[in-house]
């Protein structure tokens, strides 16, 4: 686990977009509307796209360097594997947030409550999971540079049919399925704990479930990983 957080956070390309990109959007647009809300809105994309990214880009490389072969002769359970691995993409999420969170308090003067921003920062931290496992999954199926580009057109699908970015005036049919992504979600949940609420059952059991899933197919491609090895 510490080998893959050092590894993950020496990388300065991931953390320019995992930080950089929801801060600015924060500071260009945030501070125009709810400031509290903007908030919770780019904390919840730093935390999907640290998740996805930390996570599966990584592995994806691992897989073109060969560096998973090498894993496989070692003596490393499967589930120490894809705990040190969700623990990485967890941890990538650290960044952003704190960023996101800084030039709220700072630029957009959002003041909670101590009770507040412990809630939500345990809601990121768990919120972030099922992206995280779905991150792995999705290096674990791509292959080569595909992979990063793959899991970054699958981040910004999920941020726009979230609601994360754009204008958030979806078509019928997309407003009926954005209910059951994770993005849209963990972004209610966290605006309910903003405005002193607690997230509801509902989405919470969709990102549970997000996070079954996902994680289920991350352990199934990683053992057939191994097979073809």
């Amino acid at each position: 686990m510490r080998f893959e957080v050092f590894r993950a956070l020496r990388n300065v390309k991931y953390l320019l977009f995992l930080v950089v990109t929801p801060v600015g959007l924060y500071l260009i647009y945030g501070r125009t509307s709810d400031s509290a809300l903007a908030m919770a809105a780019m904390t919840v994309y730093a935390a999907a796209a640290g998740g996805l990214i930390g996570s599966g880009g990584g592995v994806a490389e691992d897989r073109m360097r060969g560096w998973l072969r090498q894993l496989k002769v070692t003596p490393l359970a499967d589930r120490h594997w894809l705990a040190g691995k969700i623990v990485q993409g967890v941890l990538m999420i650290v960044p952003g947030v704190a960023g996101v969170t800084v030039a709220a308090v700072t630029a957009g003067h959002v003041h909670l409550s101590a009770g507040r921003w412990a809630a939500l920062l345990g809601l990121l931290l768990l919120g972030s999971l099922p992206f995280a496992l779905l991150g792995l999954s999705l290096g674990l199926t791509l292959k080569g540079k595909s992979a990063q580009i793959g899991i970054v057109v699958v981040f910004f699908a999920l941020a726009a049919l979230g609601g994360l970015i754009g204008s958030g005036t979806m078509p019928y049919a997309l407003e009926q399925i954005r209910h059951y992504l994770p993005t849209y979600n963990l972004a209610q949940a966290g605006f309910a704990i903003v405005g002193g609420h607690g997230p509801s059952a509902t989405g919470l059991a969709v990102l549970g479930a997000w996070a079954l899933v996902a994680g289920a197919a991350a352990l199934a491609l990683w053992r057939r990983e191994s097979h073809a090895r």
